[in-house]
């Protein structure tokens, strides 16, 4: 009798440090890279293996700041440096890090008419934006003189090679690079085994998961708010809004998303977020619809089968919303529950 109570004993014994080991948790990490912080949410990991995830946080990391350093227009060692430093009417190859983000670009600029344009840096640098310094209205004719250098037209690509027309000419990748190192890292987490998590970079963020997450929508004006909460299993959102970069002159307010048709950064739209299957696809469409208006941005999601909120001020100054193919990500019956 002893010696069964021993090993019944044991045997409980073993399940409940089985149960113990095989707890599920949540590893989070979080740095600083696209000056911006970026957060990697892994859930569903064994209590007992968490140390093996640090190598995939270290390595997601590093995907990130090679990103960084191959797109940053203001690192003179960075390969976007060298394309902007191409000399005019010379044939330059792109560099191989660059070549897949450029075609997307390219391909972009044509889905949106041209309202997705990573050749309106010199615009969006005239304004002051991510200059290091206070964004000030520039003067209209310097205004119009920069806009003619601002046009991705003036690159003749030719397979992976460019030839540009003017040596002011300048390509920014603000509007696509953190959303496409957010897809890149999500792919490689994949690979790597895990099914359950979230990248998030600046707001941009790809959920992989077979439950949903809810994902706030930050308040385009009141800090630390959200107005909003969609649920996503599989998708990626990006939002823009006139709220995180702008200055107000006589009332008006310009942001750091420009219209490239105008060289102004303003819009009757104040936030739009945009989820797809691609963050980069997300992020993109999020900066183009901003730029473009209300209505024709309605018109070209809808064309493209894009989901989207649409947030603009209605009657008396009233924030108003505009939903577009939001089925999937309202929250489902008996969630939180």
């Amino acid at each position: 009798m002893k010696i069964t109570h021993v090993i019944k004993y044991a045997a409980l014994t073993c399940f409940l440090v089985s149960c113990t080991t095989d707890e599920k948790v949540k590893i989070t990490s979080s740095f600083v890279e696209f000056s911006t912080d970026v957060n990697i949410s892994l859930f569903g990991i064994n209590k007992s293996d968490t140390s093996g995830t640090s190598d995939a946080i270290s390595s997601s990391r590093d995907i990130f700041s090679y990103f960084n350093s191959e797109m940053n227009p203001y690192l003179e060692t960075s390969s976007l440096s060298f394309m902007n430093s191409a000399e005019p009417m010379v044939k330059t190859e792109i560099p191989n890090s660059l070549r897949q983000i450029i075609r997307i670009s390219r391909n972009l600029y044509k889905y949106t008419d041209k309202y997705f344009n990573v050749a309106v840096l010199p615009v969006v640098e005239l304004w002051g934006f991510y200059m290091g310094k206070e964004p000030v209205k520039p003067v209209e004719n310097l205004l119009k003189e920069t806009m003619k250098i601002s046009d991705l037209d003036l690159y003749n690509f030719e397979n992976d090679s460019f030839v540009v027309s003017d040596k002011r000419c300048r390509i920014g990748l603000g509007g696509i690079a953190k959303g496409y190192a957010v897809d890149s890292v999500a792919h490689y987490l994949l690979s790597e085994g895990y099914n359950d998590f979230i990248v998030e970079a600046g707001g941009d963020l790809i959920v992989r998961s077979k439950e949903p997450k809810n994902i706030g929508i930050k308040h385009p004006r009141i800090e630390n708010e959200l107005i909003d909460t969609i649920y996503v299993c599989s998708g990626a959102v990006a939002t823009s809004g006139d709220y995180e970069k702008y200055i107000e002159v006589d009332g008006e307010r310009y942001c750091h998303i420009i219209n490239p048709y105008t060289g102004y950064g303003t819009s009757d739209i104040i936030s739009v977020t945009v989820i797809s299957e691609k963050t980069y696809l997300s992020d993109a469409f999020a900066t183009a619809a901003f730029a473009m208006g209300r209505e024709k941005a309605e018109y070209v999601l809808e064309k493209n089968k894009l989901s989207a909120l649409i947030y603009y001020y209605g009657e008396g100054q009233k924030i108003e919303k505009k939903e577009i193919n939001m089925e999937n990500y309202k929250k489902p019956v008996g969630y939180g529950l």
